[in-house]
């Protein structure tokens, strides 16, 4: 059961998340990738542990199962730009992210808007992208911070990203259609 208290431990850690996020930026700004790194560790670690403190506490509130997903998407959209802004990145991926949130953003608003019924569930193609979304940002700055050999890994990262962000973005499209067209004809 969710509870209403809105100042518990796992919200305050992440909104510690939404907070260290401009240092992130920062740091992949001044190409200092090795406190970035760190800095995205620390983030990943509170990711963890309110997810794992509200459910072993029975701390869940509404306000965290909005806020948790919000500030994840900040943390990635605000690094996929960044290093594509400082051309770590390629132009078609970057995009493919943006497009693809920006799918997410407007069919959740308009399914809500229909049907208002709207429950936001991620699917496994879109957990996999988070995962290979979080992954690409990690070995990007891996390899500005220590020239990673080779350009294999790299490679391998940006187009398994490129995919299922590609995928995810369809799959959210296929699946709110269907669904406001099967609770528009009730």
């Amino acid at each position: 059961m969710k509870q209403d208290r809105i100042l518990n431990i796992p919200n305050v850690l992440t909104l510690g998340r939404i907070l260290i996020t401009p240092f992130i930026i920062y740091a992949i700004i001044e190409h200092q990738a090795v406190l970035a790194l760190i800095l995205m560790a620390v983030a990943g670690i509170t990711d963890m542990l309110d997810g794992a403190i509200a459910r072993y506490f029975n701390q869940r509130s509404t306000v965290g199962a909005y806020l948790d997903p919000m500030a994840d998407k900040l943390l990635l959209i605000s690094t996929i730009v960044t290093l594509y802004a400082i051309d770590q990145i390629p132009l078609f991926l970057f995009l493919a992210v943006i497009f693809r949130d920006v799918i997410i953003v407007l069919g959740a608003i308009a399914y809500e808007m229909v049907t208002h019924k709207l429950k936001i569930q991620p699917s496994i193609a879109s957990k996999i992208t988070t995962f290979l979304q979080i992954t690409l940002v990690l070995t990007v700055l891996s390899d500005m911070a220590w020239q990673i050999p080779g350009d294999g890994i790299l490679q391998i990262s940006i187009w398994l990203t490129f995919a299922f962000t590609c995928i995810s973005g369809i799959q959210y499209m296929v699946v709110w259609m269907l669904k406001a067209i099967a609770d528009e004809g009730r």
